[in-house]
């Protein structure tokens, strides 16, 4: 165990020194499993050999009807152990060091094992047999452990220690694991990880600990006070931010929702105070209370020429000829009534009071 915990620990501090571009013994930072970037100072071992059986993590969503789980098995000191009780193209392959795997359940069904929807080989050192990689995605054999610090928030004092490992592929996609080492002073020990966000083959783990709090051998130069805030730099592996979270600068911002709420509420009483006003209006029109009517009735008898027509009598006359003008020759049948006379039909000047009785309808006689 301690020979692979060692093992690791070499091919680990060997890339960091690298990627610090700081020459150290190998031999002391393997018997110690402590390195130095620059000028900060890192014990790493009580995290690497912290927990024997290695760790395990998960997260769960809602995924109606069922529920989702992704489970992380981690391992620092070796390849994972495959199980002879499960099926193997349920689990990773040989070579493994950090496998995911995404299993669903039915939440009203209490008697049904997991159902495996997906394995991945996240981390390790795989055989090129058991992953056959094509085009440009090629597999690349080996963990080849990686570093690299990233500044942290405005807020945080110490940067972030990124350290990844490869190896995995699946899907013809490149797998890596970042571990996301932030300090923190009061972390309890031995702490464990917490499972970020995954995207694109990288699965990253956030992993709060006081042994990632650095201890600079220098002073460090006083650094400048930025006169406005910055932002983060941007991770190249990290997922890619919604085009609703960006600024949008000139008049294509938001309006002040205190704003639009007061337009709105002058927009509605306009509204009401209109619509009352029209009903008011129909209502007196049609059921006039009596000192209107009073009132209306004297102004119009007070004003007799309201009730007249504008048109004077000569002119409704000769419209009246115009309109029912007699060639020569004609008759005015709706008066005189020729016709009528003819086919033995009377019409009547007047309505009778009684519809008359034919006694004889539909009589032979």
């Amino acid at each position: 165990m301690h020979g692979t915990a060692i093992a690791f620990s070499l091919s680990l501090l060997v890339s960091l020194a690298a990627a610090a571009a700081v020459e150290e013994p190998v031999g002391i930072l393997a018997k110690q499993c402590k390195f130095a970037l620059g000028d900060r100072h890192f014990d790493m071992c009580p995290v690497f050999e912290g927990n024997e059986g290695g760790w395990t993590v998960s997260r769960e969503r809602q995924t109606p009807p069922t529920i989702t789980k992704d489970e992380y098995r981690i391992s620092f000191q070796g390849p994972l152990k495959r199980s002879k009780k499960i099926a193997s193209d349920e689990q990773c392959p040989d070579g493994t060091w950090i496998c995911k795997m995404v299993t669903n359940t039915r939440p009203k069904h209490d008697d049904e094992e997991p159902r495996v929807l997906q394995v991945v080989p996240v981390a390790g050192e795989l055989s090129s047999d058991d992953e056959a990689g094509s085009g440009t995605n090629e597999y690349v054999p080996g963990l080849n452990i990686t570093a690299k610090f990233v500044p942290a928030e405005t807020e945080a004092k110490h940067d972030v220690l990124h350290i990844n490992l490869h190896g995995g592929y699946y899907m013809r996609r490149q797998q890596k694991a970042d571990f996301q080492f932030i300090c923190d002073h009061n972390a309890e020990e031995p702490s464990s990880p917490t499972t970020g966000w995954d995207w694109r083959g990288t699965h990253t783990f956030i992993w709060r600990t006081k042994h990632a709090c650095d201890q600079a051998t220098s002073a460090p130069p006083p650094k400048e006070e930025p006169t406005h805030p910055t932002s983060p730099p941007e991770d190249d592996d990290a997922p890619p931010k919604d085009a609703e979270d960006d600024d949008i600068p000139g008049e294509k911002k938001l309006l002040d929702p205190d704003l639009l709420e007061g337009r709105s509420h002058r927009s509605v009483v306009t509204m009401f105070a209109s619509a009352s006003l029209i009903c008011a209006i129909v209502y007196l029109a049609y059921f006039p209370p009596r000192r209107l009517r009073r009132f209306l009735t004297s102004y119009v008898k007070a004003h007799p020429r309201l009730m007249r027509s504008r048109v004077g009598e000569r002119v409704l006359v000769r419209w009246a000829h115009e309109d029912f003008a007699i060639g020569p020759g004609e008759e005015d049948v709706m008066i005189n009534g020729g016709q009528a006379v003819a086919m033995d039909e009377e019409i009547p000047l007047k309505p009778a009071p009684r519809r008359p009785v034919l006694f004889n309808y539909g009589s032979a006689t």
